[in-house]
């Protein structure tokens, strides 16, 4: 099993509420009802690789309280936007489903910021611009976090 974590510390800790849970449920299923997603109370959000009985690989999205926005103002990612984060992690699923997606490791704030740019565009006739500009900030974030953990030239 494969966890690819997408949202930074920031976000939601507050366990939610079952109007909280069917609200995101919702808008999951309504930005995009072909992906699996669901709820689980006590994990962070991630966008998952798993494998059935027969070994067959099969994707989901689990999302815990830190779906929503957190309190505070500490990076773009920190404020995404229910809607947002929720298009953030059904892009995962069309980065894998396509072979698209960067490995984990070194790469993932880059694969990061390119899942961002994609739900900005597959999802910007169902987003707010706000939205957009929420996961196209988050893009730029990614792009500067990578930057930030390159090696110093000698």
């Amino acid at each position: 099993m494969e966890d690819r974590h997408s949202l930074l510390a920031g976000r939601n800790l507050v366990p939610l509420t079952r109007d909280d849970v069917r609200r995101a449920s919702n808008v999951f299923l309504g930005l995009d009802s072909s992906v699996n997603a669901r709820y689980e109370e006590s994990t962070q959000t991630a966008f998952r690789i798993s494998q059935d009985e027969s070994g067959i690989e099969f994707a989901e999205i689990i999302f815990g309280p830190d779906i929503y926005p957190g309190s505070g103002i500490v990076d773009p990612n920190s404020t995404l936007s229910l809607d947002a984060a929720a298009a953030h992690e059904l892009a995962h699923y069309y980065r894998w489903r396509d072979k698209r997606e960067l490995p984990l490791g070194a790469l993932a704030h880059l694969d990061e910021a390119q899942t961002s740019l994609e739900a900005a565009l597959r999802y910007q006739s169902h987003l707010n611009s706000t939205d957009v500009t929420q996961l196209i900030s988050d893009a730029i974030q990614r792009v500067q976090l990578y930057i930030k953990e390159l090696p110093v030239p000698q």
